[in-house]
């Protein structure tokens, strides 16, 4: 009878874990199955140089005044009112273009279909060298928003620019409130 009682306690715990375990939204963030699910430009994928597992983004650019990216479009739940965006990256000598603006980028554009709301949201500008670095940013679903885009981009830089380990997920509006409050006492 104890046996049961334990297995039964097993599994109901492996099962609440489970449930309570969020899907990437991201389709192949960590480009384990190379650019596919990316709209890819110029893109490559390292095996070399990654934060973990088998394959990083790899941005290359000896040009300051073209663009260099990749984006991906994600369909949001019915519902979603706040996500975590996350993920690492890794630059090389990024050196910023003629604008302020022209730098190594993450941005996330909430839509509404193939219609942009509001303006991008910037997870990562950065320019120069940096090892492995992690971001994370909670966001507010803007009403009406059905989908985002993200994009990773040298924005008229040149440098190098690694990405790996790229994660979206849905998140309470309680959890974004909370975390906005503790974030605005910092």
């Amino acid at each position: 009878m104890k046996k049961y009682i334990y297995s039964s306690l097993i599994i109901l715990l492996f099962s609440i874990n489970q449930a309570s375990a969020q899907k990437n939204l991201i389709s192949n963030g960590g480009f384990e199955d190379g650019l596919n699910s990316w709209g890819a430009g110029n893109a490559k994928v390292s095996t070399v140089i990654r934060k973990s597992g088998e394959a990083s983004l790899a941005l290359v650019s000896y040009v300051k005044g073209k663009w260099e990216g990749i984006d991906q479009k994600v369909k949001l739940p019915k519902n979603s009112k706040a996500i975590v965006v996350s993920g690492f990256y890794k630059m090389d000598e990024v050196e910023q273009g003629a604008n302020t603006w022209n730098t190594a980028v993450i941005i996330l554009e909430f839509t509404d279909g193939d219609k942009k709301l509001g303006e991008g949201i910037p997870l990562v500008e950065k320019i120069g060298t940096e090892d492995w670095s992690a971001f994370k940013k909670n966001l507010r679903v803007p009403d009406g928003a059905t989908s985002f885009r993200i994009m990773i981009a040298l924005s008229e830089a040149s440098g190098t620019l690694f990405v790996d380990d790229l994660n979206a997920k849905v998140i309470l509006i309680e959890d974004f409130e909370k975390e906005t409050a503790v974030s605005k006492t910092n």
